[in-house]
């Protein structure tokens, strides 16, 4: 099996109450679900996924179980203004785990 054999869509909420999709051959959903345990393990995974375009992207998965910070994330809502400094985005939180796993010199 090669890389690009791992074909993976994830479809953002537009807005709220609206569904959210994740769609792929059974290769990028195992890339997928081997990244969650990974994060399951260790608080933070990736998946280098494909599009059918073939356009490579990596998808981040963290652990995170502090309520007060689950609640401080900014909303995943595609249509929604980001701007409140107050918010964590989530590539603050997948820094923050892979900072906390790698050894300090």
């Amino acid at each position: 099996m090669k890389d690009r054999d791992k074909i993976c869509h994830i479809y953002a909420q537009k807005s709220w109450h609206m569904d959210s999709y994740i769609i792929g051959n059974r290769e990028g959903l195992i890339e997928l679900k081997s990244a969650i345990d990974q994060a399951l393990k260790s608080n933070v995974g990736q998946a280098e996924l494909f599009p059918s375009d073939l356009e490579d992207y990596t998808t981040y998965v963290a652990l995170v179980d502090d309520k007060e910070e689950l609640d401080s994330l900014i909303m995943p809502y595609i249509d929604e203004d980001n701007d409140d400094e107050n918010l964590i985005h989530p590539v603050d939180i997948v820094t923050s785990h892979e900072e906390k796993k790698t050894p300090k010199n």
